[in-house]
């Protein structure tokens, strides 16, 4: 396969993908994605949060038998 065909190859496919009315499972699958680290990485922050808040409550705690 020479660099020429390839090219073109590349070019064609490139149209054909942008040029879909269907919208693509690969936009799709990208989106879903997204969504999910997004919604992963804001329940990670509310569970280190609480924990956060647990380690100074018992902190707290500790602190009133001295």
């Amino acid at each position: 396969m020479s660099f020429k065909s390839f090219i073109k190859k590349f070019r064609s496919k490139t149209k054909e993908f942008f040029r879909d009315e269907y919208g693509g499972n690969l936009v799709e699958y990208a989106l879903l994605i997204g969504f999910a680290l997004f919604v992963f990485f804001i329940i990670i922050s509310v569970v280190t949060s609480m924990l956060d808040w647990t380690v100074g409550l018992s902190d707290d705690f500790l602190e009133l038998f001295k």
